[in-house]
């Protein structure tokens, strides 16, 4: 399946990749390692959390989070997120990934599409 999930000790192969099973502690704490992965993530965040990067592993890891991520991703497994993904933009590929539920797929085609929208700036 995934070289996200041998990567970051998440899920067996034969399990699909969810955006709940992809955010584990080790990933999130992997992640924040990285000032530029920290500081891109401050663009989006609000004032409480931006400079405090205990906060924000906190509210990373804290259980209403990842209860939050497994709503996510029961939506998205089922199809019901492609409508709200295309209305934000997500078009074509990343749009219709999301339609048939495959994150895995999904998270590489939004990597593709906002890859293309940087190159054009």
């Amino acid at each position: 399946s995934s070289g996200i999930n041998a990567e970051y000790g998440g899920t067996s192969q034969t399990e699909s990749v969810t955006a709940a099973n992809v955010m584990t502690k080790e990933a999130v704490d992997y992640l924040l390692q990285c000032p530029e992965t920290v500081a891109k993530l401050e663009q989006h965040l609000p004032e409480t959390l931006k400079g405090s990067p205990d906060a924000l592993r906190q509210t990373l890891n804290s259980p209403q989070f990842q209860q939050g991520l497994q709503v996510f991703s029961n939506a998205f497994k089922s199809g019901q997120l492609a409508p709200i993904m295309k209305s934000l933009g997500f078009t074509d590929s990343a749009g219709n990934v999301a339609a048939g539920g495959d994150f895995e797929a999904f998270v590489k085609a939004v990597v593709k599409v906002t890859g293309e929208t940087q190159a054009e700036t």
